[in-house]
């Protein structure tokens, strides 16, 4: 009996990355009530796969999904360079400054017990967070469908570069709403008898459809991050060693919008009322692809805790 074979999947065990960085940090403690500490990370992590969940994702929402150490490689499987670029979580620059204070107790209310009460024994910390965003990666659903590639639910090929164009020109003359510019890039279309730039010149296409790109993996990179996070504590003493503690806690005090990165698949734009020429690939109207449809951190949290310590 015959069995029909329309393809196969290979699972390797096998990746290659880097990771080189400056890191400073500083501590400094002012008095014996304030403590001071600030860490600034410079740094650049290089691979051909990151594995998968955790990173930024492709729809324009953050990737909740279940960190795996193995994950899809896009593109021409017999070119590992072809996915070598930055790692998904990579963020060049981070900065992060925090403090504990512990506020003085006046001695010209030691005298008034209201006064003991209200002003005695507080605490306030901090911490703030500024970072690089993380890596944009441009794929398109649609593309490789020589090699059975297209279509599916996971994006297993990247788009290409309209002629002389690089990644860079993506961050210039941006439409607006856009948060790059999407006709920078466009679908490897081959019409039928051409050659298929992937095969190096050794297959021709009998009817017309998608090739690989040529788009580097995270060519892009999306919105810088900014958090401050806030607790105020008070100390009821009770006796030696025991005390009760109430905290008041505000995560992402300021409330500020931490921006997801962009939708970056072109196959998106189907969906959402653009256009691509049928011919050459190019994008006419881009609909959703390339726009910032969601945030990446919580609102603002406000916590009350009570604890007894001893």
């Amino acid at each position: 009996m015959r069995v029909s074979i329309t393809g196969f999947s290979l699972t390797k065990s096998t990746a290659d990355s880097s990771y080189n960085s400056l890191q400073l940090s500083f501590r400094a403690r002012a008095s014996n009530r304030l403590q001071l500490l600030a860490a600034y990370t410079y740094a650049k992590s290089i691979d051909n796969s990151s594995g998968l969940g955790g990173g930024a994702g492709i729809s324009g929402v953050v990737n909740t999904g279940a960190l795996n150490d193995s994950s899809m490689i896009l593109g021409d499987q017999n070119n590992p360079s072809a996915n070598r670029g930055v790692s998904d979580f990579d963020r060049t620059h981070r900065f992060v400054l925090s403090y504990v204070w512990k506020l003085p107790n006046p001695s010209f209310v030691g005298y008034s017990r209201i006064g003991r009460a209200a002003i005695w024994n507080w605490q306030s910390s901090a911490i703030f967070t500024a970072m690089s965003g993380l890596p944009i990666d441009i794929v398109d659903t649609g593309a490789g469908s020589f090699y059975g590639l297209a279509n599916g639910a996971n994006p297993l090929a990247r788009p290409s570069l309209i002629a002389a164009a690089t990644c860079g020109d993506a961050r210039q003359d941006i439409p607006a709403g856009s948060f790059f510019n999407p006709t920078v890039f466009a679908r490897p279309m081959v019409q039928a008898n051409q050659g298929i730039p992937s095969s190096g010149g050794t297959a021709t296409a009998s009817a017309a459809g998608t090739d690989i790109g040529d788009v580097g993996r995270n060519c892009l990179r999306g919105p810088n991050q900014v958090n401050l996070d806030f607790s105020l504590v008070r100390y009821f003493p009770v006796s030696e060693g025991k005390n009760f503690e109430f905290r008041v806690e505000f995560f992402n005090l300021f409330n500020h919008p931490n921006l997801a990165n962009p939708i970056s698949n072109l196959n998106a734009l189907v969906a959402s009322g653009g256009r691509i020429d049928p011919a050459m690939g190019r994008v006419l109207l881009a609909g959703n692809f390339g726009r910032i449809v969601s945030t990446s951190n919580n609102p603002r949290i406000i916590q009350l805790a009570l604890k007894f310590e001893f």
